[in-house]
């Protein structure tokens, strides 16, 4: 019987994994879980998510441990988990190491705790209801922009901060490409500043590109996740990006706060198009761009400077 047959017969007769997992937890009547995490950035709202919260509703006595990588760890701080374990050596390029993992990051394992050590969301809920992504953002971390308060003043002005990622970072995982050409940033930084009072705030974990001639503040490499966001949501007008778990996390925050994004595509069956998914923030403005030929180069500068243009012209919703 082929595979996917054979997954909708063991569904349909004794439940999906998800299902299974549960009842195995009950019957055990397990309330630690403990999750490995190593995959990307955006799958952390767009997937682990639900598991997070549905663990919570459905045992409201379980207490959830995530063992992840330390570039990640952060986030969880946004997930209702109740203890964030950091292996300083795990790597993404890391496969089926979830038990070395935990050993390596000094946890020790009791015989009744359920371990997930390779959770599959898009599996395991493939045929049941989906939930909105809704990243808690408590009010403290507001403060966190704070810390480059003497970089954004730095150059006297009126401008307009438009926050820029301009590489997914993860290129090399994926089969088809997610970043615009460099060369195409470029322009669009000079389009942009020759129309509009217009200042890049440029963010990502690596200052691997140079661009001209632009007025800036380069965070790339200084910025911890959590400042990163509280940048974007503090300081910055317009949020730039291609399919990014940066892009993903921004998207996905559950509060009320003035921000427009443009993005960047090859595959719109990805990321937060997947399926329509609507963003929590009720004052978000979204302005998605598709490649031609679903090739995110053969999007143009015009039609992202045209984007950008839309939403400067209209007043954003004030929060209240």
């Amino acid at each position: 019987m082929p595979r996917k047959l054979t997954r909708r017969f063991l569904d349909a007769t004794i439940g999906t994994p998800w299902e299974r997992l549960l009842r195995r937890a009950r019957l055990r009547e397990a309330t630690r879980f403990i999750i490995f995490w190593n995959r990307g950035l955006g799958d952390i709202p767009l997937g682990l998510h639900q598991v997070v919260v549905e663990l919570k509703e459905q045992l409201p006595a379980a207490r959830i441990t995530v063992v992840t990588r330390a570039e990640l760890a952060e986030c969880f701080e946004l997930l209702p988990v109740d203890e964030i374990v950091v292996d300083p050596k795990l790597s993404r390029a890391d496969r089926d190491v979830a038990r070395q993992s935990m050993r390596r990051a000094g946890l020790v394992v009791d015989p009744h705790d359920v371990v997930l050590a390779s959770p599959d969301p898009t599996r395991w809920f493939r045929n049941g209801r989906r939930r909105q992504p809704r990243l808690v953002w408590p009010g403290r971390f507001d403060a966190l922009a704070r810390r480059f308060d003497a970089l954004f003043d730095a150059e006297p002005g009126d401008w307009i901060d438009i926050a820029v990622h301009v590489s997914s970072e993860t290129a090399t995982f994926y089969t088809y490409r997610k970043d615009w050409p460099l060369d195409r940033w470029q322009s669009l930084f000079d389009a942009l500043r020759l129309r509009h009072p217009v200042r890049f705030v440029l963010l990502g974990l690596a200052r691997d590109a140079a661009f001209d001639g632009m007025r800036c503040v380069d965070l790339r490499g200084r910025t911890s996740l959590l400042e990163m966001l509280s940048v974007i949501m503090q300081r910055c007008r317009l949020l730039i990006a291609p399919d990014s778990g940066v892009l993903t996390m921004a998207y996905c925050l559950d509060v009320a706060r003035p921000l427009d994004v443009v993005s960047l595509w090859s595959d719109p069956r990805q990321g937060i198009l997947k399926n329509g998914m609507a963003s929590p923030n009720p004052l978000l403005r979204h302005i998605p761009l598709v490649g031609a030929d679903e090739q995110v180069e053969r999007i143009s500068v015009d039609e992202v400077v045209s984007a950008v243009e839309q939403l400067l012209a209209d007043s954003p919703v004030e929060a209240h």
